[in-house]
């Protein structure tokens, strides 16, 4: 009998002592965490000058933006309108430049060089390495535009092709492939070549855009004046390209998981994508390099390759081939004509889409450039030259060729009028172009899965740059600290936030425009610092 009473008594104590532990080790979870989190931003870790100046660029430009919607849209317009005005021309004449620069690069005994040194081993695979590079440097752009972007180009008349005729579909297959082609990858190359020779030559703990002006000879260069300035100009260039490609890519996504679930698109949904988005690349930028960025990496390759055979021989697969080696041969053929269109006399279409794209990808080109010097030691200038402008070229194309055949031929055949394409529109008929093959749903389903780990691993390799940006120099060689990445990984969904709110597809555009003006200055410097860096004898 006293047993039985004592039994409510033992349970009670037994609750009570696995509580208090359950709770101690919480508490000491929690504590480890406070801890190691105080420890990521202290002074010892974190350059505060360029920390604090990075997270006012953010939150300066969503309040800009908001405070006043409807003007801050005509005067983004209008400040667009000038930069081509006026720079329209020194964007086209610095792409075949740079282009030359490093095929000269490669094929020069200069190729040799390699970073890390002669006995530096590579940390990653060959494969993964590819992965990671088109992946990081393409985002979630390569499914919004591969699709559909012959369609803005069959009513121009250019190199005397007259519109809507046989060959306005070459070049409009054409333009695609040179906007994301062997010039546009040469335009990632230079920052890329710049950054990777600096930092594992000085041994730098830090990831800093100032790091490749160090052949200039400027002493303490990332901690100078003009350090400083170039930094800023990173930072700035860096979010306003980041907030305004996913701020476009955003409304697609909504369209495509409204339609996949049946609901009703609203803000509600866009805020809800880009939660995931944000929470996805949250999540793998905490995981690290090779547990977060490199694997979904890899995933994103598997499936985007599942996605393009299955439309390719799913599709209209002989019209897909055929209008595939169209564009290839118009694009070698006419590639001097498309590379100088808009430098010697004014081209409304250069000025419109060439300019715009050349823009684009020198605002990621040193963002892009630091990710793949981090991933890139015991590689040659020869192997990192050719695997951006073979593989990264190569991997563009087929998207181009793959989904922009199989939608021209939609049109052709009068099923779906991709070729009435507007600003408006473009996010849905990207989506409706993927609602007309096999299997829909699913392909659907797949569509905006790839769509959004690209994003994802895009600003990925964004938050892990930043977070490198912000980290101070030391002598440790140390990836940043993971709540640090975390941190940057939240930050950098507060601009595409405001252009959700603001919902402007083409404000986005122009925020891209502008962002890459200041780097366009800084990109000659880093050619003549990556030559006098390597060229010496002692390297």
């Amino acid at each position: 009998m006293k047993q039985h009473c004592y039994k409510p008594l033992l349970l009670k104590l037994e609750y009570f002592f696995l509580y208090s532990h359950l709770h101690s080790s919480l508490e000491a979870v929690m504590l480890h965490v406070v801890d190691e989190v105080l420890k990521t931003f202290s002074k010892k870790n974190v350059d505060y000058i360029t920390f604090i100046t990075s997270l006012f660029v953010v939150i300066g430009l969503a309040f800009f933006i908001l405070h006043d919607a409807e003007n801050t849209a005509i005067l983004i317009q209008n400040y667009k309108d000038s930069v081509i005005s006026v720079f329209g021309p020194v964007y086209l004449i610095l792409t075949p430049f740079c282009f030359v620069f490093v095929l000269y690069l490669s094929a020069s005994k200069l190729g040799k060089y390699k970073l890390g040194g002669k006995e530096a081993e590579t940390e990653f695979s060959t494969i993964s390495w590819i992965g990671m590079l088109f992946c990081g440097g393409i985002g979630g752009g390569i499914i919004y535009w591969s699709g559909v972007e012959w369609g803005y180009y069959l009513d121009e008349s250019l190199f005397g092709i007259n519109p809507y005729s046989k060959e306005s579909y070459a070049l409009s297959t054409a333009y695609g492939l040179f906007h994301w082609g062997i010039s546009a990858w040469a335009l990632y190359a230079i920052p890329a070549i710049a950054l990777s020779v600096s930092f594992y030559k000085y041994n730098l703990n830090t990831l800093r855009l100032s790091s490749s002006l160090r052949g200039l000879g400027i002493k303490n260069v990332e901690s100078s004046l003009i350090g400083r300035i170039v930094d800023f100009i990173f930072v700035v260039a860096t979010i306003g390209a980041a907030g305004g490609t996913i701020g476009s890519y955003i409304p697609m996504l909504s369209t495509g998981f409204s339609n996949i679930f049946n609901l009703d698109g609203s803000f509600l949904v866009d805020l809800g994508v880009l939660g995931l988005c944000v929470g996805l690349f949250g999540y793998s930028v905490y995981r690290g390099l090779t547990n977060g960025i490199k694997r979904l990496s890899d995933i994103n390759m598997l499936l985007a390759g599942i996605f393009l055979i299955v439309v390719l021989f799913l599709g209209p697969t002989f019209e897909i081939i055929k209008s595939s080696f169209d564009g290839l041969i118009f694009m070698f053929s006419h590639f001097w004509q498309m590379s100088t269109l808009g430098i010697k006399e004014q081209s409304d279409f250069a000025d419109t889409w060439t300019v715009f794209y050349w823009a684009w990808w020198v605002a990621f080109g040193p963002l892009v450039a630091l990710f793949i010097a981090r991933i890139s030691k015991g590689r040659t200038l020869r192997e990192m030259i050719l695997g951006m402008l073979i593989f990264g070229s190569l991997g563009s194309w087929l998207f181009y060729m793959i989904l922009g055949g199989y939608s021209m031929s939609l049109d052709v055949n009068e099923i779906l009028a991709v070729s009435q394409i507007t600003d408006s529109t473009h996010g849905d008929t990207a989506i409706a172009v993927v609602h007309t093959m096999p299997f829909d749903t699913l392909m659907l389903l797949l569509f905006c899965g790839i769509t959004v780990i690209f994003v994802t691993t895009s600003y990925d390799s964004m938050s892990f740059v930043i977070a490198y940006h912000v980290q101070k120099n030391s002598l440790e060689k140390n990836d940043p600290g993971k709540y640090l990445r975390l941190f940057w990984a939240i930050v950098l969904g507060v601009l595409p936030a405001a252009l959700i709110i603001y919902s402007s597809h083409q404000v986005a555009l122009n925020v891209i425009i502008l962002a890459s003006l200041p780097l366009l200055f800084i990109y000659p410097l880093m050619a003549i610092s990556v030559f006098k860096e390597i060229s010496t004898k002692k390297n």
